[in-house]
């Protein structure tokens, strides 16, 4: 089963900013990241959401234990 962990955002710089998706499969136990970029933090949160839910497997960068 999948599971939406959350969402953590960062600035990079003034108008540079990145969200952190995460989420996870309970049958593998793992756990996975997809990065969003935008202006905002807004941008960058919907930009990782839409990614979420467009193709997760494409747009995950990072894998680990989920525990």
């Amino acid at each position: 089963m999948i599971h939406f962990l959350n969402i953590v955002v960062q600035r990079k710089s003034m108008d540079d900013w990145r969200a952190f998706l995460y989420w996870s499969d309970s049958s593998t136990m793992t756990r996975y990241e997809i990065r969003g970029y935008g202006a905002t933090p807004a941008e960058a949160a919907d930009d990782a959401w839409n990614r979420y839910n467009e193709d997760r497997e494409l747009y995950t960068v990072d894998e680990g234990v989920w525990e």
